[in-house]
C-alpha cells in the first residue's frame, strides 16, 4: 500500500522504526514546529495554552491523515469477493498502521511543552528548546533514512542536515516573526 515502507533495509523492519521512518513522521515534526511558531507568538499565549493548540491540532491532523490515506487506498488490494466493509477494514488499519508516525513524532516536543505548562521550565524556555528539539528530530530521521540506502556516513550526514534544515527555516520564521 505504502511503497516507500517496503523498501526499508533488513535491520529497519521494527514497527517502531518504521512508525518513525515515515513520511508522516515527519510531517508531524514539521507541522508541530510550524503550529508552534504561529500559536506562541500570540501575546496571551501561556505554555498551557500552546499544548492545549499543539496537542488538539496534532490530533486533527493524525485523524485527518489516517481518513485520507484511507479514502485514497480504499481500491488497493482488491481480491475478487471482498465486501466493500472488509476493504474499508483494511484500508482504515492500513492507514492507521501508516500515520502512527505523527503521534510518535509528536511525543517528545509534547512533553517539553507540557514541563513548561507545569512550570519546570519557563515558557520561553519551553517554545525555544520544543523548536530545537524539532529540529534534531528532523536531523536524525533524514540520517536514518538515509541509512538505509548508504553505509556511508557522509550521505547519511548530509541528509540530516538537509532535513534538520527545515527545522532551521522554521526557528528563522519564529525569530522574525517574533
Amino acid at each position: 500500500m505504502y511503497p516507500c515502507s517496503a523498501q526499508r533495509s533488513p535491520d529497519m523492519d521494527g514497527s517502531l522504526v518504521k512508525g518513525v521512518m515515515s513520511e508522516s513522521a515527519v510531517y508531524g515534526v514539521v507541522a508541530i514546529s510550524g503550529l508552534l511558531v504561529i500559536v506562541s507568538n500570540q501575546s496571551d499565549a501561556a505554555t498551557h495554552d500552546v499544548l492545549v493548540k499543539v496537542l488538539a491540532t496534532t490530533g486533527v491532523f493524525w485523524m485527518a491523515h489516517v481518513y485520507a490515506g484511507a479514502v485514497a487506498h480504499l481500491g488497493d488490494h482488491v481480491e475478487q469477493g471482498d465486501r466493500a466493509r472488509d476493504r474499508l477494514g483494511r484500508a482504515v488499519r492500513d492507514s492507521l498502521h501508516h500515520s502512527w508516525g505523527m503521534l510518535i513524532a509528536a511525543f517528545v516536543p509534547l512533553v517539553i511543552l507540557g514541563s513548561g505548562a507545569l512550570g519546570i521550565i519557563g515558557h520561553t524556555e519551553a517554545i525555544w528548546t520544543t523548536l530545537w528539539v524539532d529540529v534534531a528530530i528532523l536531523g536524525v530521521l533524514g540520517y536514518l533514512g538515509l541509512a538505509a540506502w548508504t553505509t556511508r556516513q557522509l550521505p547519511r550526514i548530509i541528509g540530516g542536515l538537509g532535513t534538520a534544515l527545515l527545522g532551521i527555516l522554521m526557528i528563522a520564521l519564529k525569530a522574525a516573526i517574533h
